[in-house]
């Protein structure tokens, strides 16, 4: 950098806007390749007359530059072009890398310009934020934020977006508490939006998808705790236009994407000292605009309103008249499920789990994961409804087949997990030894046609290596008796054991080497 400071900021803004209005995107481009290959070879700055003279090379010709501070327009070059020409802005970037600007703002003047119009606007406007509505803010952030381009890599664009908005804690906004959570809340909902919107043009991958849920799912995490720090302090205009915003976002929603119906309902649950009248004004909120919009979002979020405010039967009703119903994803039954919990109204609860069951068939293991942990919910408060859950969990096979199997065990019902065990060709070397062993420790007896099973199977292989499984098993086997205090039954069977197998020399000597005969 020259230790002459030839350029301040208001310089700078002018240069920029010279830039801005004479040179081509074209001749900035090749300008800023010039820059960056060393190209200007010298540089003299008159800092007295403002005045820069550079030498900038091309092809082995170099082309002398004359450059006026004072006069922008007079910038000359020798080159045939004269003014306006590559080598000048090569010289006006290699001057602004020595005066401490940013050479890349001179090849993207318009941008920067616009930028820095921005960052005025918005300092004024920062001191208006708390007067603002809630729609205010979403068009201050627009407006905030307008120079960030989406990319392919969305968590970039997010690191983007938030990094952009952590720009504002610099300048003290005089927001109150429960001001400042509702409006960093909407920084996080703008984001939402923005990648949601960014997915309904460009089309939905693996990764965008999961950028989306990604988000969801932080900001479900993060209401309920900051909601809680207000220590009941709420806002009733700001609760309004934030339901306001969601109708808004959930009228345009896909049927199968509820992620704004998840957040609103997450912002209802966590919502402090909630009153029936504020409940009661929002479904109003939510039937008049459903007479206009034939969104499935709005029609669940009216449905969750109705179970929040004790419409038991119109919530399911609500739900299951919209002709997206059936198509529904089964993320849309959690707020329900979660909002019995709270009420700890589990009849109620038996009721949805047993009508929603046909919406997990062929579903993957970790939402049935889900909807097992209600069962399982219900189940510690009301034992007596086991039996609904086995019907649920049976009219899903064979999707369930390896959570029924998980339960069984989990339950402790020795006897159907071994049969499972059975029935599916497993034998007891699947297993690690401590699955097994609490079989062994209440029930050993169970354990015998497992293992017997396995040591038949092993047999009829008739090679070495599958002689040897068989004699590991036997002698686990001998275990078991022991265990269950009939050695008088082992000698039986092992003494007819030997006897059938005596033709089979291999496996009379693994069981010498495995110490079972003499």
């Amino acid at each position: 950098m020259s230790s002459t400071p030839v350029l301040n900021d208001d310089n700078w803004s002018k240069l920029l806007e010279y830039v801005a209005e004479s040179y081509s995107e074209v001749t900035l481009s090749r300008g800023f390749h010039f820059y960056k290959q060393q190209m200007v070879l010298s540089m003299n700055i008159a800092a007295e007359l403002r005045k820069v003279h550079a030498v900038v090379e091309e092809f082995g010709e170099k082309c002398q530059v004359a450059i006026d501070l004072n006069q922008l327009k007079a910038s000359s070059c020798t080159c045939p072009v004269k003014t306006s020409c590559k080598h000048i802005a090569a010289a006006f970037m290699e001057l602004a890398d020595r005066q401490g600007y940013p050479a890349s703002q001179i090849m993207n003047a318009k941008m920067a310009l616009k930028r820095v119009a921005a960052q005025s606007a918005n300092v004024s406007t920062l001191e208006q934020l708390p007067g603002m509505t809630v729609e205010g803010w979403h068009k201050f952030m627009e407006h905030y934020t307008y120079h960030l381009k989406p990319n392919y890599d969305q968590w970039n664009f997010v690191e983007l977006l938030r990094g952009q908005f952590a720009n504002l804690k610099r300048t003290p906004i005089t927001f109150s508490e429960t001001d400042q959570f509702y409006f960093e809340f909407h920084q996080r909902l703008f984001i939402l939006r923005k990648i949601v919107e960014q997915n309904a043009q460009a089309g939905v991958t693996f990764f965008t998808a999961a950028t989306v849920y990604h988000l969801v799912d932080e900001l479900m995490e993060w209401i309920n705790p900051t909601i809680s720090l207000l220590n009941g302090l709420i806002s009733s205009e700001r609760f309004q236009q934030t339901t306001a915003y969601f109708r808004t976002q959930m009228s345009v929603e896909s049927p199968k994407k509820l992620h704004h119906f998840s957040v609103f309902t997450a912002f209802l649950a966590s919502h402090p000292m909630l009153e029936e009248s504020q409940i009661a004004s929002e479904i109003v909120a939510f039937e008049v605009m459903q007479e206009a919009e034939l969104s499935f979002s709005l029609c669940a979020g009216r449905a969750y309103l109705y179970l929040m405010h004790g419409r038991k039967a119109l919530s399911w009703e609500t739900l299951a008249s919209h002709a997206a119903f059936k198509e529904a994803p089964t993320l849309l039954f959690r707020p329900f499920l979660d909002e019995l919990k709270q009420k700890q109204d589990w009849q109620e609860m038996i009721l949805w789990l047993r009508r929603m069951c046909s919406f997990y068939r062929g579903k993957r293991h970790l939402e049935i994961d889900v909807y097992v942990f209600y069962w399982k919910l219900v189940i510690a408060e009301l034992p007596e409804a086991e039996a609904d859950m086995w019907q649920s969990l049976e009219e899903l096979l064979p999707t369930t087949y390896r959570i029924i199997e998980d339960l069984y065990y989990e339950r402790r019902q020795w006897k159907r997990w071994i049969e499972m065990q059975i029935a599916q060709g497993y034998d007891p070397f699947t297993h690690r030894v401590h699955v097994l062993q609490p079989i062994e420790k209440e029930s050993p007896e169970l354990l015998l046609p497992y293992y017997h099973q396995a040591v038949e199977h092993y047999i009829r292989l008739k090679n070495r290596h599958d002689y040897k499984a068989a004699v590991r098993l036997l002698k686990r086997l001998e275990k078991v008796y022991k265990k269950m205090k009939q050695p008088e039954r082992w000698e039986a069977f092992f003494t007819r054991f030997v006897s059938r197998f005596s033709r089979l020399r291999a496996l009379q000597e693994e069981l010498k080497k495995g110490k079972l005969l003499e």
